[in-house]
């Protein structure tokens, strides 16, 4: 049997987002620097998933990756109301509206206070 990259190794978080879920509760998700997703669901475990960017549902407004990441300023305007468009890690880039959406919008974008939470 094939052993599955990990994806993980070697990163640093470089971001947490903050997304509001049907029940209003509020999830964060870390950023690797890799763009790989990690946060307590199953979904989110193992660096299964990376961000490929955030926009709208359609992509427009649509900022990828490299564009998110670049950001200094950690303010919520940047990206609040967006959201999180994901892909398989690994995989080839899908174009923005092609991609897995979370339909949770994003409520704010900060530098990771507890850094590497999620990984063991």
């Amino acid at each position: 049997m094939k052993k599955e990259k990990d994806y993980r190794i070697g990163q640093k978080v470089i971001a947490t987002i903050k997304i509001e879920d049907k029940g209003q509760d509020f999830i964060e998700l870390d950023v690797l620097g890799n763009g790989v997703l990690l946060g307590n669901s199953v979904m989110f475990s193992h660096g299964r998933l990376s961000l490929l960017g955030v926009g709208t549902s359609n992509g427009k407004p649509y900022h990828t990756f490299k564009e998110f990441s670049a950001v200094k300023k950690w303010e919520i305007s940047h990206f609040y109301g967006l959201l999180v468009h994901m892909k398989q890690t690994g995989e080839k880039d899908p174009l923005p509206w092609k991609a897995d959406t979370l339909k949770y919008k994003i409520k704010g974008v900060k530098k990771p206070i507890k850094p590497n939470r999620f990984l063991k």
